[in-house]
């Protein structure tokens, strides 16, 4: 008698072991620990940089929660014509940085426009890639009252300026006196130091809020249409400078 109860205490341990197994593959590790993401498919090599993603290159499949990578797309309309940033391996899961989710890259009739340090009249130290700009012409007879770095302001001329005549210049040009801003939200693709390395809130990234950065900001790369570019070139061609305002 004990024997058999043994046997049946055995057979429902079974029982019960063989059901939570089931019940972890089926349902537990597909819904729980699982999600969904979007993944590549491609019979060639790769996708090249640049290529526009179409309906046929992509799909959803499942992963384990703790493989799937930071900023990880999730539905396919998020990868569906966006171009590659790199060149992308059949299998591999789609993120925020492998695709132009943010459409940064130009298109037709687009183009991506630096505009240099001497350009600018001023810029937000927090700027960074993927923001969007506002652009404000200074003209030139306001040029001479830029910046200041110290005591002196960086003027056209040789003359130096007390810490008094810093602040008087520093109150005689505002965004109001600017009127409309000549470009309105623009992408920013890149934004450089004066050794051209990318701005970024720390080496792994912006991570942190913009609280710090890896360098100080220089100039900007904007992704605009080719007759705003030559609206800027325009400008600068007048001896007129760049407000640019960090405005999302």
């Amino acid at each position: 008698m004990k024997i058999k109860k043994n046997y049946i205490v055995a057979g429902s341990v079974l029982v019960m072991g063989v059901t939570l197994l089931l019940g972890y593959d089926l349902y537990a590790k597909p819904f729980i620990f699982s999600k969904s993401v979007v993944k590549v498919k491609t019979s060639t090599d790769y996708l090249a940089k640049n290529y526009t993603l179409t309906e046929a290159d992509v799909y959803l499949d499942k992963v384990s929660r703790e493989d799937v990578p930071k900023a990880a797309l999730t539905n396919l309309e998020d990868a569906i014509g966006k171009k590659a940033n790199v060149n992308i391996t059949n299998g591999v899961i789609l993120t925020g940085y492998l695709v132009d989710t943010d459409l940064i890259e130009p298109g037709e009739n687009e183009g991506i426009f630096a505009i240099s340090k001497d350009s600018i009249y001023a810029i937000n130290g927090s700027l960074r890639a993927k923001d969007k700009v506002n652009v404000y012409v200074v003209k030139s007879k306001d040029n001479k009252k830029m910046k200041v770095t110290g005591e002196v302001t960086a003027t056209q001329s040789t003359s130096t300026t007390t810490k008094a005549e810093v602040k008087i210049d520093a109150e005689m040009v505002d965004l109001e006196s600017l009127g409309k801003p000549i470009i309105e939200k623009a992408p920013v693709n890149f934004v450089r130091t004066e050794d051209n390395n990318d701005v970024t809130d720390s080496d792994k990234g912006n991570n942190n809020k913009r609280m710090t950065s890896t360098g100080r900001v220089s100039s900007p790369e904007l992704k605009l249409t080719n007759e705003q570019g030559q609206a800027l070139l325009t400008e600068i061609e007048n001896g007129n400078k760049f407000w640019i305002v960090r405005v999302e």
